[in-house]
């Protein structure tokens, strides 16, 4: 119980300076100066107001400065971080002290920053591809799966790269951002060749649905730019900490019937 309270709070301390990325950084803004302060006031946030979680709940969502509304992602993120933090363990079986805890949180903390950089502003930064993909050929290799890692992050690339071209022919304009190519090679990178088609598939997949449900509430209209990174993300996600008993529902329930 101790053990699960420090991760949750290790993934929420986390996700703070992953809100601080995924401000920044698609911005091309400085992650170490100034330090945080409210993007409408421009004034420093003291140490009080910056505990993850608590700060924003005891704040009420607003800055004590100016009193203009806090973003709820910065909680949701922290708050996010700290769960994803605690199924490593049950999932994977790496203890606080296994150096996969490590590299498994890594590759969270990345999908994260891609997930809510691109939802906001459309842009997944490159520092997330420049460290990702090292990082995930590096942990294959201590796993014995490098070979593998090459070919799923070849294989990511290539896929979406080959639908970016196609989409490109058919409705002369880019129907994929160069971030969702390159985001697709890291997830290769950790995922491994089997799962990054999963991953994609099911980043397809929840695309589609929630740009229906979009379309049909007539929050957005046909042709009106839609980021994918979150999508692709999501898949990621699912790929990495379900992956294996997807595949094998999947063969069990459907290819097993013929």
């Amino acid at each position: 119980m101790v053990v699960n309270i420090f991760i949750f709070i290790l993934g929420a301390v986390i996700g703070s300076f992953l809100n601080v990325l995924i401000y920044r950084l698609p911005r091309e803004e400085s992650i170490v100066y100034p330090s945080s302060h409210c993007p409408n006031c421009k004034k420093a946030i003291f140490w009080y107001d910056n505990i993850p979680i608590v700060s924003f709940i005891l704040l009420r969502g607003r800055c004590r400065n100016c009193g203009n509304p806090i973003s709820p992602r910065y909680l949701l993120v922290e708050f996010m971080t700290g769960i994803l933090f605690l199924l490593i363990g049950p999932i994977f079986g790496f203890g606080i002290w296994d150096f996969g805890f490590y590299f498994a949180a890594f590759f969270i903390c990345l999908l994260i920053v891609a997930f809510f950089s691109d939802l906001e502003t459309e842009i997944i930064p490159d520092e997330i591809m420049i460290l990702g993909i090292p990082f995930g050929l590096l942990f294959n290799l201590l796993k014995g799966n490098l070979q593998a890692a090459v070919l799923g992050c070849a294989l990511g690339y290539s896929f979406l790269f080959l639908i970016s071209l196609f989409g490109r022919s058919v409705f002369k304009k880019d129907a994929l951002g160069y971030g969702d190519v390159k985001l697709a090679a890291l997830m290769g990178a950790w995922l491994l060749y089997d799962k990054v088609l999963l991953g994609v598939f099911l980043g397809y997949l929840i695309g589609a649905v929630v740009s229906i449900i979009l379309l049909s509430a007539k929050i957005k209209k046909f042709g009106d730019y839609i980021p994918f990174g979150p999508y692709l993300a999501t898949g990621a996600f699912l790929a990495f900490f379900w992956g294996p008993q997807i595949i094998s529902y999947y063969l069990t329930n459907f290819i097993g019937r013929y």
